[in-house]
């Protein structure tokens, strides 16, 4: 009878079991579209479970959201950016499709642009790698990973996974439509590094993984007459000039065209620094966005992985994987610059629309500044 009574009791147990949940709906932050910023966590609360990868923001947006920091922007902060728009003046922010040619990861392959005539009219025909010019990081780009194995991927709020992307058919979820169903827009902040070392005759490499610190952008901005404490709104695409493009354009077309090809061990370009420091810094200030005229925005090749919460970790993981932050690089800032510099006026209004691609990885920006 007594074992009766206990087979009864397990049986009992499993018949009444539940699943366990997922600690995204246990921790997940319900969202106040009156005060978006209601119970924000700092920077040392993420992540906000310790399931959770390094500095993770699951949750902060919600348990399904698939838009992460983009968040940031709502319709007032886009009707507030208007005020920006003082003179009329459009800046491109985009290279052209086909550089740098030959594109600085040999893996991915070039531009192909071809032209087919047709009795009374033509077409074009592109191939291209989202990945090869001005490039807009969606949040399938960069799962966080431990050693860079499928097994260990994990995308943005833990919403897919590798399986997810590649299998036929596919999901959709955290596509590259995401954005482009939004469509973004607001108010741009430059801070001009490369302009701030060469006022300072610092001679410095874009070459060489040189990496700029929060306390640089602070002063940064302190060049710029800008308030290191009060320069940014909640919602604001920072924008770094780390002096790139006119370095790369300053090579020979001989130099342009063996500069992917260096020994691995020189593979390296100049970007912001991995670290705690940093990632505090941007957290704070609350951007929707984050981009430079750079290969990476952060600085790549080299020691540039740090130990964060314990774990080898990149910006990139951090950003895309765990805050949802779209990262836009090699942005075509040498016109941009001149004008701000001549006006005294670092922030402009911003136009971001990416391509449609349901399941898409990334795109060009087809960004655009307005003064």
């Amino acid at each position: 009878m007594k074992t009766l009574t206990a087979l009864t009791l397990v049986a009992a147990v499993f018949t009444d079991a539940r699943p366990v949940p997922h600690p995204l709906t246990l921790v997940s932050r319900v969202v106040d579209d009156g005060n978006i910023y209601a119970n924000w966590p700092t920077y040392d609360q993420l992540p906000l479970h310790p399931s959770f990868p390094t500095k993770a923001a699951w949750g902060v947006w919600g348990a399904t959201d698939e838009l992460g920091s983009l968040n940031h922007i709502r319709n007032a902060t886009i009707l507030a950016a208007k005020s920006e728009i003082q003179l009329g003046r459009t800046f491109n922010l985009n290279l052209e499709l086909s550089m740098p040619d030959p594109p600085l990861i040999t893996s991915r392959r070039p531009l192909i642009h071809a032209i087919q005539p047709f009795a009374g009219y033509q077409d074009d025909v592109i191939t291209l790698n989202t990945q090869i010019s001005t490039q807009f990081d969606g949040l399938r780009h960069f799962p966080y990973s431990t050693n860079a194995s499928q097994a260990t991927y994990q995308f943005y709020n833990d919403l897919i996974t590798f399986d997810n992307i590649m299998a036929p058919g596919g999901s959709s979820t955290l596509g590259i439509q995401k954005t482009a169903e939004k469509g973004i827009a607001g108010r741009g902040i430059l801070l001009d590094w490369a302009g701030w070392m060469e006022s300072k005759n610092a001679s410095f490499d874009v070459f060489n993984a040189t990496k700029i610190s929060a306390a640089e952008l602070d002063a940064v901005a302190t060049w710029q007459d800008l308030d290191p404490a009060s320069f940014a709104k909640p919602g604001d695409f920072l924008v770094v000039r780390t002096g790139f493009t006119k370095q790369y354009l300053a090579l020979s077309p001989h130099d342009q065209s063996i500069l992917p090809y260096r020994d691995a061990a020189d593979t390296q370009f100049v970007g912001m620094e991995a670290s705690d420091a940093m990632l505090r810094w941007l957290w704070d200030k609350k951007f929707s966005l984050v981009g430079s005229d750079n290969p990476g925005f952060e600085a790549l090749g080299g020691p540039t992985v740090s130990i964060i919460d314990g774990i080898p970790r990149s910006l990139h993981q951090i950003f895309i994987g765990g805050w949802g932050l779209n990262i836009v690089e090699f942005l075509n800032l040498e016109k941009l610059t001149p004008a701000a510099h001549q006006l005294k006026r670092y922030s402009f209004f911003f136009t971001i629309q990416n391509l449609n691609v349901v399941g898409g990885i990334a795109s060009p920006p087809n960004a655009l500044a307005i003064l």
